[in-house]
């Protein structure tokens, strides 16, 4: 699947024990982001990404791509000595795939658009940050459901450096048979016209990830954003014969960096 600014800002929004946020804004800026060309594509693309998100505009929260309600919003807070909980609907789109990014692919059809609907929870106790994002694809992109799982923590500003806060986090993503089978699977007819073996996958834990995000207040209003990822593709997906190709790869990694502005409402 193709990574797209939902998936890159969606890390910035893991933020375990930063503080409430108050205000409603708007936050609209760019990125320059080396990413590879699909999972498990060992070509990578330098591309101008947009930025855009949102809190609390009629109580909806907007990431990169991902939509979300807060249905939920209990606890006593964020930070030492806190805890939150936070959970309600989620929506979130993927642009899918295409069979001409690569000639392991020759054969393929594009893997369309998804839109994956579903939920989200988020927790945080003390340091620590805990989030589920679930979604199931309901306009024939993948036609899989997917489900990711963090935990991670927010280092504030000042502990590293002035105006620079951090944001590690790990991710374990499980998929069903109908996902995995599109993104790593091969079909007989597949098989026929691109010469790679028949490979019949299953639902499972696909992916683990390593996630730092860094955040450099420049002002009150404009912020610099860094994120480096790393992912491992896992046991029977790792071995999926379009990531054993020559151009492909069991792991990647992405960087971004980006400037935002802050607007109040």
């Amino acid at each position: 699947m193709r990574y797209m600014l939902a998936i890159l800002i969606g890390l910035c929004a893991f933020d375990a024990s930063a503080q409430d946020e108050t205000d409603r804004t708007i936050r609209l800026g760019g990125a320059l982001a080396y990413i590879p060309e699909y999972a498990g594509s060992g070509d990578y693309d330098l591309r101008i990404l947009p930025f855009i998100a949102f809190d609390d505009i009629a109580g909806f929260e907007l990431n990169g791509l991902a939509l979300t309600y807060p249905l939920i919003d209990a606890g006593t807070g964020r930070g030492p000595g806190q805890w939150s909980f936070t959970a309600g609907p989620r929506a979130a789109f993927d642009f899918g795939r295409d069979s001409e990014d690569s000639p392991t692919l020759t054969g393929f059809e594009d893997i369309g658009a998804s839109l994956l609907t579903g939920g989200f929870a988020r927790a945080t106790y003390g340091p620590l940050g805990f989030r589920i994002d679930a979604g199931q694809d309901v306009i024939g992109g993948h036609e899989g459901f997917i489900a990711d799982v963090s935990v991670g923590t927010f280092i504030p500003e000042g502990v590293i450096a002035d105006k620079f806060a951090l944001a590690p986090a790990l991710t374990l993503s499980w998929a069903d048979g109908n996902h995995n089978q599109a993104v790593y699977g091969v079909t007989p007819q597949q098989a026929a016209a691109s010469g790679l073996p028949v490979y019949d996958l299953s639902g499972g834990f696909h992916r683990a990830s390593a996630n730092l995000v860094g955040f450099y207040q420049i002002d009150e209003r404009w912020q610099i954003t860094t994120i480096l990822s790393y992912r491992e593709y896992l046991g029977d997906y790792r071995d999926s014969p379009i990531l054993r190709a020559p151009d492909g790869v069991t792991s990647d990694v992405f960087t971004l960096i980006g400037i935002s502005r802050t607007f109040t409402l």
